[in-house]
């Protein structure tokens, strides 16, 4: 007997600029630098978020 193995596609949340900015889930410092990467109009999920903020230290 074969078992078939299904394979779920789970959506990633993702929030826009005004949310990211605006959350309580990031620092002071990590919001400001939010503020500055982040495009209008475009949505991102945390873990993106979470990459350009590295991205962004990386460079200062």
């Amino acid at each position: 007997m074969t078992v078939a193995k299904t394979k779920q596609r789970v959506a990633k949340a993702t929030y826009d600029k005004a949310g990211l900015v605006n959350s309580t889930g990031f620092s002071t410092t990590q919001r400001a630098i939010l503020n500055i990467v982040l495009d209008d109009g475009k949505e991102y999920s945390l873990d993106e978020a979470k990459n350009l903020i590295k991205k962004f230290k990386g460079g200062i």
